[in-house]
């Protein structure tokens, strides 16, 4: 492993590459929604169906519809997306076990988001095209230069992943074109380990910038609503209300709960992002060793509380014996893999 490359979790060479817990949960994540995308179409659209020829409830009736058709909309686009691949890398999953290879990657070119991948497989070149690569995924395999894959099937079918879980599962397909007469991705930062601060993580840049974004111009909208409401409100309790406007008050203040819930979900949001941005600020990637004590990460004496949905660094956590945090691994800290999309706070703790 290169010195400018952090030890990053690796898929085992010498069993099934489906028995490798990750390789299961990324391949049910795939598979899930091919049958529960349809199954909720149906949920929605047998009861509109139904009120429809009854011919009851039109507002039910539409939003029963049109939930229907967003998820059938959801189904078709999955299934042209990776209904003809699942299938076959199932049963290379099963078949086989994961092997390392040397990768190049190419920009994509025009129509689909189709990226062109040139593996070196032992003697052999495989020319890939794999659907829909994220961005961070591209990066890592630029920058690390390695690649897993399992096939390719007799129809070119493979199944594709890289180091850390920053890919977990990709499909890619054999082609015939000669993806090297394409432009080269570049890397845009090839030392992530040694970034001056955690905050100028590029990978990390590029991968929290709408979701920090969002979490500022996501307040505006239920700001907004929640002033309406509450003009509502005490415009509605100032009069005297009649029996028959009971509903009409209900409603009302039922609605005003509901905004100022929506709105303080967002400044959640908001504030996390902000206090996000500080740990991020507190200095460089530091690798911390840590070991699992039964269920715990401990660095040292200190227990280390991972919050939910960091199951990536976790995973990385515990096959490399190291955690990386933003600054010392004090308190309350941000947590990363340098040059990875993967993202928390930790907590340290005696």
């Amino acid at each position: 492993m290169s010195k400018r490359e952090a030890p990053a979790l690796e898929p085992p060479t010498d069993i099934p590459a489906v028995a490798d817990p990750h390789t299961a949960a990324a391949l049910r994540a795939l598979r899930n929604p091919l049958l529960g995308l349809p199954a909720l179409a149906m949920a929605f659209g047998v009861p509109a169906i139904s009120l429809a020829l009854a011919g009851v409830g039109w507002v039910l009736i539409a939003l029963l519809g049109i939930a229907a058709v967003a998820f059938l909309l959801a189904a078709v686009l999955t299934f042209v997306m990776i209904g003809g691949w699942v299938g076959p890398a199932a049963k290379l999953l099963r078949a086989e076990s994961w092997r390392e290879a040397k990768v190049k990657v190419y920009r994509p070119g025009r129509g689909l988001p189709k990226v062109k991948l040139a593996v070196r497989d032992g003697a052999k070149t495989i020319n890939l095209v794999a659907n829909a690569l994220p961005w961070p995924a591209q990066q890592v395999l630029a920058r690390t230069g390695r690649i897993w894959l399992v096939g390719p099937d007799e129809r070119g079918w493979a199944a594709i992943r890289s180091a850390g879980l920053a890919l977990p599962l990709g499909q890619a397909k054999v082609t015939s074109e000669n993806v090297s007469g394409g432009y080269e991705v570049n890397v845009v930062q090839d030392d992530p380990v040694r970034v001056p601060l955690a905050s100028s993580d590029a990978v990390l840049v590029h991968t929290t910038a709408t979701p920090r974004k969002r979490s500022r111009t996501d307040v505006v909208l239920p700001g907004l609503l929640m002033v309406f409401a509450l003009v509502m409100v005490f415009d509605l309790f100032g009069r005297d209300l009649r029996a028959d406007q009971t509903p009409l008050a209900i409603g009302v203040v039922a609605g005003t709960l509901a905004i100022a819930g929506l709105l303080a979900w967002r400044i959640a949001k908001l504030r996390y992002w902000a206090a996000m941005d500080k740990l991020l600020a507190a200095g460089p990637w530091t690798s911390v060793p840590v070991t699992l004590d039964g269920d715990t990460l401990r660095a040292g004496d200190k227990a280390v509380a991972l919050r939910r949905g960091a199951k990536e660094l976790r995973a990385n956590a515990e096959a490399t014996g190291l955690l990386w945090v933003a600054g010392q691994p004090s308190g309350k800290v941000a947590v990363g893999l340098p040059g990875y999309p993967f993202l928390s706070v930790a907590e340290f703790s005696d």
